[in-house]
């Protein structure tokens, strides 16, 4: 009877994945080696029993029977020893053996364990991701032409994907159903006065403030009858003629030179007083004041208008089709920017040193963060995984990938036995008497 009771190829099926390519070449090699063990013990034995049976046991042949004999129990303990890790030795159920298969669940979660102390820490990740470049080797692929198609396409595909994947009921019951019925639940002035503080302080109303005064100035500068009559319909029917023509004329002088003295002048009291007028306006719209009870009235009434949906729908259609000609579409104008754009990042990368090293620690600070914080879980994939095969598969998959070198162990056991024996056997013949 054979003592490597195990297949010689084993298949895996519902737990780890079915034999590799690789995995048949392992399975091979396992399978070599373990027949080199196996004819080193046999070799033993033959040896053993040719001395015991042709020879006295006396000299030589003494120092050969003691040797092959201690060979043989080597090759033996150790058989037992490798087999006993994986299955039951010669299938007999001995206490403290196929200590694998008995043992997977709490093996799995101690490499889980060992994973996560000893390697998904901040430390550990953070400094292999530096040591990595992976900014300057990320340049160098991206700055071919081919990987650049490779990523823009990429992502032309994921945006295709999404898009297709969103249609035009789903968008008009999110905003029926969701957006508009939170929007209307919101109060809404703070944010508005919150708004209107920042353009004040950021002084972004300047330029509209002065479209509008240079756009009133021509307009009043080019229809001068607008005050003329004005002046003529509010003057008494008594007043002459002419005394509403000078009226109107200095009229029309005194507020165009308003104007253009507004226009001209940015700190003029007609802008701060605006400013001023604009601060009061936010204050109003954060407290509870009726004018921002009527803001928020009015917001919701245009909120709640059938149109409202309709002009999402539009927006959202447009910007689907605007997507598409521009990222999705091969010969779209904005994917050969991004990719110019790609390229320029790319040559930065591989130039700039300093930016480099930046985003290598952005990037090794945050990969170290989040293994800090989620390695236990990042490591359970072990444990997890491990849980999931039956026990006899994965024990012939874990066998499969270490058992070639626990092979040497069989070997090494007959080739120490066999030296000891000797050792042994020479004390015994030195020793007096």
């Amino acid at each position: 009877m054979s003592i490597d009771k195990a297949p010689n190829v084993p298949q895996f099926g519902g737990g780890p994945a079915e034999l590799t390519p690789e995995d048949q070449e392992r399975a091979r090699g396992l399978r070599r080696m373990r027949t080199l063990a196996l004819s080193l013990l046999i070799l033993a034995t033959l040896i053993f029993l040719s001395t015991h049976l042709f020879t006295d046991n006396t000299g030589v042949w003494g120092f050969v029977s003691r040797a092959s004999e201690a060979a043989m129990i080597g090759a033996i303990a150790d058989w037992f020893a490798v087999t006993a890790l994986f299955r039951h030795p010669l299938g007999l159920p001995i206490p403290h053996t196929a200590i694998i298969p008995r043992k997977k669940d709490t093996l799995g979660a101690s490499l889980s364990a060992f994973v996560a102390a000893n390697f998904l820490h901040a430390e550990a990740v953070s400094t292999k991701i530096r040591s990595a470049q992976v900014s300057h080797r990320a340049g160098e692929w991206l700055s071919k032409p081919g990987n650049r198609d490779i990523v823009v396409d990429r992502a032309a595909g994921g945006l295709e994907y999404v898009l297709a994947r969103i249609n035009d009921d789903s968008v008009e019951a999110l905003t029926r159903n969701v957006i508009i019925p939170r929007l209307v639940a919101t109060r809404k002035t703070p944010v508005l006065a919150q708004l209107l503080r920042q353009i004040v302080l950021d002084g972004a109303h300047h330029k509209l403030v002065d479209l509008i005064v240079a756009e009133a100035y021509t307009w009043l500068n080019d229809n001068p009858q607008v005050i003329d009559e004005i002046v003529h319909n509010r003057a008494p029917s008594w007043v002459p003629d002419f005394v509403n023509e000078q009226l109107a004329n200095r009229l029309q002088r005194e507020v165009l030179g308003w104007i253009a003295d507004v226009r001209d002048n940015e700190y003029h009291k007609a802008r701060q007083a605006f400013d001023a007028w604009l601060v009061d306006l936010s204050d109003d719209l954060d407290s509870e004041s009726s004018l921002s009870q009527r803001a928020e009235v009015i917001i919701n009434d245009l909120l709640t208008q059938d149109g409202v949906v309709g002009s999402v729908l539009e927006i959202w259609t447009s910007l689907k089709q605007l997507l598409r000609q521009a990222i999705v579409d091969t010969d779209g104008e904005v994917r050969g920017r991004i990719s110019e754009l790609i390229g320029e990042f790319a040559q930065r990368l591989q130039t700039d040193t300093e930016f480099a090293t930046r985003i290598d620690d952005q990037i090794a600070t945050t990969a170290g963060d989040l293994a800090e914080s989620f390695g236990p879980e990042i490591a359970s994939v072990i444990s997890d995984t491990i849980e999931r095969w039956d026990a006899k598969e994965a024990s012939d998959r874990i066998e499969l990938y270490v058992g070639r070198d626990l092979q040497y162990i069989r070997i090494n056991g007959t080739v120490i036995g066999a030296l000891v024996g000797l050792l042994i056997h020479t004390v015994i013949v030195l020793l007096p008497g």
